[in-house]
């Protein structure tokens, strides 16, 4: 038998363990109660359901960051009641369980800007050079200073269990039975820890798909832990070959390669040599602006909706959540179906063939556009990369009186230099312009006055400081002889991060972003109630172009009417995937859900019903997308082969 004081020992890990478990459970949750409108409308009993459930993955990381206490005071040596070596595992204990709990304030957050929690691209952002960082860094505790303080009070409760469960020496060690209960006590505890690690008795562990089985891919993040999102996606970064069908004959029932470009709707007047601008608005979802929403009282962007009432538009959707994903989907046609985005992973080395690159060997002029710091995400490379040999940014801007203080240039001043260099070009040309002030911290120029501010949100003030913005450059470039033959592209890198309407905070509406194409003398000007994703603009600006060429790209061309519509992404561990009017939800493998888009845009009501074969034909679309994407993703595939 054990003395008392050696009872003391596995009662002193326990009551460690369990506060921290209910320390981890309430800080998981607090990216629920801090970001309550960004979730489906749960009853009490579900919300209850789904922080218990939650338990399961608290141990799993509890457990992890808490082997050094585990081991540290369960081996049976004497050394462990040594005063030094108590301090140590100690401090370990206090340092690591402090990270995880700060990984999950953090997120509360964060997860605003992202519908999902952080991922192993965590690591990437803190290795960067990117001199934004601390300015970024600096900003976020002025802005959510509340947020240090919670975690103030996390750590010293932490601090506070640690001083009262200090391990007490005893001599019993000095008898055999000791080591012998000691090692079986511990063995038994090692047992119980991979039990918990599993997540429990089942045949495969716990892993990130695992929260699906609970609640939908939108409220995942109230189920989940960030530290085990972290652990997991740095665990399962590498894409896995996939053999739905057969390699032999996937490219006959669908290839992401296009040997022919077809234009046979919308077009006026046969293009040649027309000039492009694409212009990528940071963060504008559908939800900014009023063209999209007729209930609208007052819209926050009154030039971008005249605009728009003159253009050929669609039901936009972007393919990631983040300006870092965005760029892949728009320049080369690569949605974010990986844990990482392309930039950062393992397969950034990768091949990849932009319009970009296509229209510069026709002989364009091609230019990128940024006003942040050079090297801000990657921005430089990656429009490098996709054929924009010319860059532009704030080096290039050479005046930091109109600097923002984080991000870099002011909308409205850089957007009249873009206009001036564009008129220097000899065209034709192709030019990207990226905006960033409706981006943290949401700085405004002094000059810039905004009348009838009443609940206008400091992010809504910059949203119509950026249509401001587009309204001073669209008047100056009216006056160059370029711009009637020039064909403007409009879309946003992701939607907007905060909601006000229902109809924009599920997994479809999260999504939505403009797309349209404003050239009234060579684009038909109408409202088409279809889907465009953003790996549909590079192939169908080519198109619009009369550009027939041999193109790479997962996604359709919009002037082609035979191309049927489709959109896919991936977030929180699922794909989502649409035709249009139904979107399917699948873990990779299986369906979980059937959304009937145009009749329930809350996407409330569930059809999947596991013994239909009437959703075949949909899956079968998304696996062979999927299986492409992966596979060539591996084999370093992304650009056209014969």
């Amino acid at each position: 038998m054990l003395k008392n004081k050696e009872v003391i020992l596995w009662k002193m890990i326990l009551i460690r363990l369990c506060i921290i478990l209910l320390l981890l459970s309430f800080s998981r949750w607090l990216i629920y109660l801090f970001n309550t409108n960004s979730f489906d409308d749960l009853s009490v009993k579900e919300l209850i359901k789904l922080y218990v459930c939650g338990f399961r993955f608290d141990i799993h990381t509890l457990i992890i960051f808490n082997i050094p206490l585990i081991i540290g005071y369960g081996i049976p040596l004497k050394i462990k009641y040594k005063n030094n070596y108590k301090k140590v595992i100690d401090c370990i204990f206090i340092i690591s369980n402090s990270i995880a709990i700060a990984l999950n304030l953090i997120d509360v957050i964060y997860y605003r800007y992202l519908d999902k929690r952080m991922t192993s691209e965590l690591f990437t952002f803190i290795k960067g050079s990117d001199e934004n960082q601390a300015s970024l860094i600096m900003s976020f505790v002025s802005d959510f200073w509340y947020m240090f303080l919670i975690f103030f009070i996390f750590f010293f409760i932490i601090i506070f269990i640690t001083k009262k469960t200090k391990l007490k020496e005893t001599h019993s060690y000095k008898k055999k039975s000791w080591y012998i209960n000691q090692s079986v006590s511990l063995a038994l505890l090692i047992v119980m820890s991979i039990i918990g690690i599993r997540g429990g008795f089942q045949l495969k562990p716990i892993n990130l798909l695992t929260a699906t089985e609970y609640t939908s891919a939108k409220n995942t993040p109230m189920v989940i832990n960030t530290p085990f999102s972290i652990l997991m996606s740095a665990s399962s970064a590498e894409l896995k070959k996939i053999d739905f069908y057969d390699d032999a004959i996937i490219d006959s029932l669908y290839s992401p390669t296009h040997n022919k470009l077809t234009a046979n709707r919308f077009i006026k007047n046969e293009t040649k040599d027309c000039n492009l601008v694409l212009i990528i608005l940071e963060s504008f979802g559908q939800e900014m602006i009023g063209y999209y929403n007729d209930n609208y009282e007052k819209s926050l962007t009154p030039f971008l909706d005249s605009l728009l009432n003159e253009s050929l538009t669609f039901n936009g959707l972007a393919n990631g959540r983040r300006s870092i994903e965005a760029l892949p989907s728009i320049l080369c046609g690569l949605p974010s179906l990986m844990s990482t985005d392309y930039p950062s992973s393992r397969y950034a080395i990768n091949r990849l063939d932009g319009f970009g690159k296509t229209l510069k060997d026709k002989g364009y002029t091609t230019a990128f556009f940024h006003g942040g710091n050079n090297g801000t995400m990657s921005f430089n490379i990656t429009s490098k990369s996709s054929g924009f040999d010319n860059y532009y940014g704030r080096n290039e801007y050479n005046n930091d009186k109109d600097f923002d203080g984080t991000w870099g240039i002011y909308d409205n001043e850089f957007l009249q230099f873009a206009a001036k260099e564009l008129d220097k070009f000899e065209g034709p040309f192709a030019a990207t312009i990226f905006t960033l002030s409706s981006h943290h911290p949401y700085s405004l120029p002094d000059y810039y006055i905004i009348k009838d501010t009443t609940d206008t949100t400091p992010f809504e003030k910059t949203v119509s400081y950026v249509d401001y913005s587009l309204k001073n450059f669209f008047a100056t470039v009216a006056d160059y002889e370029w711009f009637e033959n020039t064909i403007f592209v409009i879309t946003a890198d992701h939607v907007n991060p905060e909601h006000k309407h229902e109809e924009y905070k599920n997994i479809y509406g999260t999504y939505r972003v403009p797309i349209a194409f404003f050239a009234p003398q060579i684009i038909e000007t109408k409202e088409v109630d279809e889907i465009a994703q953003h790996t549909d603009i590079g192939i169908s600006i080519l198109s619009a172009l009369n550009i027939d060429d041999k193109v790479f790209s997962f996604g359709r061309n919009l002037f082609d009417s035979i191309q049927e519509q489709t959109y896919i992404n991936y977030i929180n561990n699922v794909y989502s995937f649409s035709d249009g009017r139904y979107l399917l939800q699948s873990d990779g493998n299986n369906i979980q859900r059937i959304y009937d888009i145009k009749n329930d845009k809350l996407l409330r009501n569930n059809i999947y019903n596991n013994n239909s074969t009437e959703w075949n034909e949909l899956n079968e679309q998304f696996k062979l997308r999927l299986q492409q994407y992966n596979n060539r993703m591996i084999n370093n595939k992304l650009y056209y082969t014969e």
